[in-house]
C-alpha cells in the first residue's frame, strides 16, 4: 500500500471515528474550505462551515447517538494528487431517517459514499463529498 492509500485511509478512519463520537468538527476536519457535498437526500451545499453545521444539526437530531461504519471500497488516483474514494457506509442506532429514504432489512441504512481528495502542500483534503443511499 503507498503512502498516499495509507493517508486517505487515515482521513477515512478519523471520518468514522469522529461521527461515532457525534464530532462534527473532528468530521469536518480534513474538508476543503470550498468543498462540495451532496447529501443524501439530494441536497448540495458548498463550504466546509456549512458540512461542519449540517453534521452538527445531524448529530444533534436524527441521527444522534448513531453508529457508522465505512468501507473502503476502492481508491483511484486519475491523477497524481487526485484521488477518487468510493467508501460503503451502513448506519445504525439512529432517532429516524429522511422522508423517503428506507433501512435494508437489517434494519441499517447503507449508502455510497464517494470523496474526492486533492493533495496539497498542507496534505490531502476532501474537495467533494456524494452521498446516495442503497435502495432496497
Amino acid at each position: 500500500m503507498s503512502t498516499a492509500e495509507q493517508q486517505i485511509e487515515q482521513i477515512i478512519h478519523r471520518q468514522e471515528e469522529a461521527w461515532n463520537r457525534g464530532d462534527a468538527a473532528g468530521y469536518s476536519q480534513d474538508c476543503d474550505e470550498q468543498m462540495s457535498f451532496t447529501n443524501l437526500i439530494g441536497k448540495t451545499f458548498f463550504g466546509r462551515d456549512v458540512f461542519k453545521e449540517r453534521h452538527e444539526f445531524l448529530f444533534a437530531n436524527i441521527f444522534k447517538g448513531s453508529r457508522l461504519e465505512m468501507s473502503i471500497q476502492r481508491i483511484h488516483f486519475p491523477l497524481p494528487n487526485v484521488a477518487l474514494v468510493d467508501v460503503a457506509c451502513a448506519l445504525d442506532g439512529y432517532q429516524r431517517l429522511p422522508e423517503g429514504v428506507l433501512p435494508q432489512d437489517n434494519g441499517k441504512l447503507h449508502t455510497c459514499l464517494l470523496e474526492a481528495l486533492v493533495r496539497s502542500e498542507s496534505g490531502w483534503r476532501v474537495v467533494a463529498y456524494h452521498n446516495v443511499d442503497v435502495k432496497v
